[in-house]
Order: structure tokens, then C-alpha cells, then sequence
């Protein structure tokens, strides 16, 4: 079911350029500090394509995705960028730390064959929002590439896959090998023997994929494939914007990490303790705990512990209390209040039980219009976050723990989507190693 092909990807010249200085995290965790960081970083910086500040006074284009089409023509023809010299498949390799514990993981970057979600082959697990789609969907138009890579999951529960690949790089060719800040490696291997090539194509061609990260890149690229179809009169099926280029993980990857997000919450103007502690007794026990902030670590890392080994807790952080409010739901027949078309395994997700009975009813803290986009921001960083909320940025910040692979297995197999960013696979595929033209 998966179509998979090789491609003649765009990459940087290594002997130009230094690949610590070109490479970024993906264009939706680029802050605007991170995105003037990378600007100086060097001049080539993948970010001045994926990313491009708004206003560029470094260049006259004043269009940022007319901007970033010349950078990679101009790119190109000084020879920072160029193309693979025949058609490829990609191994991304990365070697990191979580915990002290050192990890591993191997994905295959090809360009998949686009589906639309109603087929079933390709399957997306979380919601998206419309703004990021518009942008992504204006750079792809601009620059006619996939500049950056779709992070997908799959089963190979026979190692057919695997097997493939390992005889694959024994003929592999070292494309690049970098470190990022945080120490972490990344290597990509470049597959061209063709025999090799057929073998992983013929493994992948009954897998169904599960989209883990970048469903906007994906839903942009059918947006983008629907648009040239009704600009192409006599499409034959294999043109290249029939294809996206994708990173491919198998399910059973014991390198495949996902960390929790959490929320920050603002807008409660009319938040009490007395208020919360009504709003939510019905359906919850409370405990509080008093926390000064960070000269007291232990509290903080008790707290943790507690969201992370017990069933359905959550903790709640307001700095104007200097208080940790810790929520354990009563029962699992308390699910049932929960949306009810939607099947077990879909409720008895943290992240779900954390909108549906503690987020969405914030909303009687405040007399003005509460919604998720305009109320409710996510962070990876837990130090970062309390901050944020010491600082009055935000009211309070929601720890709760992650969902596990089998979690998202389960619930994308029922036909359902998870709630929007219930998932932070870590760390994340660093744009700038290779991108995928699709004049070709």
C-alpha cells in the first residue's frame, strides 16, 4: 500500500559549508530568538528557506517564499546545494540521550506516493489548524520542493524492512554526519544501488503509514498535488507532485521516543482556589501542594514522579497561589462524560481526559471567548514553562504525562484522530539534510 520511490535529493555541499552551521529543528519550533540565532549562524542556513523573517534586510525580495526560491537557485548555482547524481534513497540515522540513556534510531527518507486519508493507506493521528497549512502551502507553491521532511510510522513486525535496509548499507554511501547543540548525531546514508533499491520497495509496498509528525507538511502536499491536477489536462499518475518526501520509522524502533506536552493556560481572569476546587471535586480528588518555586527541587520532582506513575493525574501550576493543585480522577466510569462517539481507547487518553474534563471547563473562569488557539499554548520545556507562568505571561501550566506508541497504534486503528498535539516525538528530524525537488 505504501508506494515508495527514490529520488535525486538536494542536499548541501559539505565542502562549502559546515553542516553544524546549516542545520535547524523544523520550521514549527523555530522561535523568533532560534530564527535570528540561525540567520547568523551562516549565511546559507536552511532557516532563510523553511523560515524566512517576514521583512529580510538582506535581500531586496520582500515576498519571503519568492525569497526563499531564489535562495535555492541562487544556492545552487554556487554549488552550496546540489543534486544527488542519480536517484536515491536516504538512511537517516540519529544517536541521543533521554534520561542519561543513550538512544538509537534508523528511518528511511523516500518519496511516498501521496493518498488522501479517506483510503486508509496513509492515516494521520492528530488534528491540525488551518494558518499553518496556508504557509506551508505558499512556500511549496514558491519553491516547488519539499524542504523539509514528514516523520512517519509503520509496521514491520516480520523485519522485512529492516532486513532490506541492513543489506542495503553495505553499499551505503556516507552522505553527511552532524552534531547538533545538544550533542545529538545525526547521519544520513545515501542507497543508490538499484538492486538494493527494488528489494526495500517491494518490503514497504504493503505497509499502511501512520503520520507522527508533520501533518500540515502532508495535508499541504495534497492540497498542492490538487491544484496541479487541475492545472495538468493530461496527468499520467507519476508526476513528482504525486509524491512527498517522507521519514519512515518502524513501530518497533526501540529508539522512538515521545515526550509530554504541556499546556499553558491564560485568560482566567476570575480564577479562585475556591473555584477551582468546586469546578472540578466531582470528578477529581485534589491535593495541594505549596511550592515556592525552584530553590525547592525535591517538591518539583515528587510532583513529577506522581503525574508520571499514577493512572489519569494531572497537576496544575499557579504562580499567583504558588500552589501545584494535583488532579487524580475518581473512576473510569467518569469517562463516559467524555465525547460520546468517541470509542474507550480514544478517552482513556491523559491528554484527552486533561481537555475534556479539566481544560475546556476553564472556560467558566472567564466572561470573554475561550478556545484552544486562542488561549491554550504548548511546551516540551517544563523549567521554561513554569517560568513563563511566574512571570504572568499565563495562569498556570498543565503537567500531564505522555501517551505511549501502543496508545496511537490503538486509537488511529479505530478511525480516530488524537487531540491536537497529544504527541512529541523526540528528538526531531533536522531540516537541512536533504530536500526533495519536485521539477523531476
Amino acid at each position: 500500500m505504501a508506494e515508495i520511490q527514490p529520488f535525486r535529493g538536494l542536499r548541501y555541499n559539505t565542502k562549502k559549508v559546515k553542516l553544524t552551521e546549516i542545520i535547524t529543528e523544523p520550521y514549527d519550533r523555530i522561535t523568533p530568538g532560534m530564527q535570528e540565532t540561525y540567520y547568523k549562524r551562516n549565511p546559507y542556513n536552511i532557516v532563510r528557506i523553511i523560515l524566512g523573517k517576514d521583512d529580510d534586510p538582506e535581500h531586496p525580495e520582500r515576498d519571503k517564499y519568492k525569497r526563499a526560491k531564489i535562495y535555492i537557485e541562487e544556492w545552487e548555482k554556487k554549488g552550496i546545494l546540489s543534486k544527488e547524481i542519480q536517484k536515491a534513497l536516504y538512511i537517516y540515522e540519529q544517536e541521543f540521550e533521554v534520561k542519561g540513556e543513550l538512544k538509537k534510531r534508523r528511518g528511511l527518507i523516500a518519496r511516498v506516493r501521496l493518498e488522501e486519508f479517506n483510503s486508509k493507506k496513509v492515516l494521520p493521528h492528530e488534528q491540525t489548524f488551518p494558518k499553518h497549512k496556508e504557509d506551508r502551502l505558499k512556500l511549496l507553491r514558491a519553491t516547488e520542493n519539499n524542504t523539509e521532511q514528514v516523520f512517519l510510522l509503520y509496521k514491520d513486525d516480520d523485519r522485512r524492512v529492516q532486513k532490506a535496509i541492513e543489506e542495503a548499507l553495505a553499499k551505503a554511501e556516507l552522505g553527511a554526519e552532524v552534531r547538533d547543540e545538544d550533542g545529538f548525531l545525526h547521519r544520513l546514508r545515501v542507497i543508490m544501488d538499484m538492486k538494493a533499491i527494488q528489494k526495500i520497495k517491494k518490503a514497504m509496498a504493503d505497509k499502511i503509514l501512520i503520520i507522527a509528525d508533520g501533518h500540515h507538511r502532508y495535508e499541504t502536499s495534497l492540497n498542492y498535488r490538487h491544484e496541479a491536477l487541475k492545472e495538468t489536462k493530461k496527468a499520467k499518475g507519476d508526476e513528482p507532485f504525486e509524491y512527498i518526501m517522507m521519514t519512515l520509522f518502524d513501530l518497533n524502533d526501540t529508539g522512538l521516543v515521545i515526550l509530554p506536552t504541556f499546556r499553558l493556560v491564560r485568560g482566567l481572569e476570575k480564577l479562585t482556589e475556591e473555584g477551582l476546587q468546586n469546578l472540578f471535586a466531582e470528578n477529581f480528588e485534589i491535593n495541594v501542594v505549596s511550592w515556592p518555586g525552584f530553590s525547592d527541587r525535591a517538591t518539583l520532582a515528587n510532583i513529577q514522579k506522581k503525574v508520571e506513575s499514577e493512572r489519569h493525574t494531572f497537576a496544575a501550576y499557579i504562580a499567583r497561589f504558588k500552589k501545584f493543585f494535583i488532579f487524580h480522577l475518581k473512576g473510569e466510569e467518569i469517562l463516559e462524560k467524555i465525547e460520546a462517539q468517541k470509542p474507550l481507547v480514544w478517552k482513556r487518553l491523559d491528554v484527552a481526559i486533561l481537555h475534556s474534563l479539566l481544560i475546556d471547563r476553564l472556560a467558566a473562569f472567564t466572561d470573554k471567548p475561550f478556545n484552544l488557539e486562542n488561549n491554550v499554548s504548548y511546551i516540551r520545556n517544563l523549567e521554561q514553562g513554569l517560568k513563563i507562568v511566574m512571570d504572568g505571561e499565563y495562569d498556570l501550566i498543565f503537567l500531564l504525562k505522555p501517551c505511549s506508541l501502543q496508545q496511537v497504534r490503538e486509537v488511529v486503528e479505530t478511525g480516530e484522530l488524537m487531540p491536537h498535539k497529544s504527541t512529541d516525538f523526540f528528538p526531531k528530524l533536522k531540516s537541512g539534510l536533504v530536500m526533495n525537488p519536485l521539477d523531476e
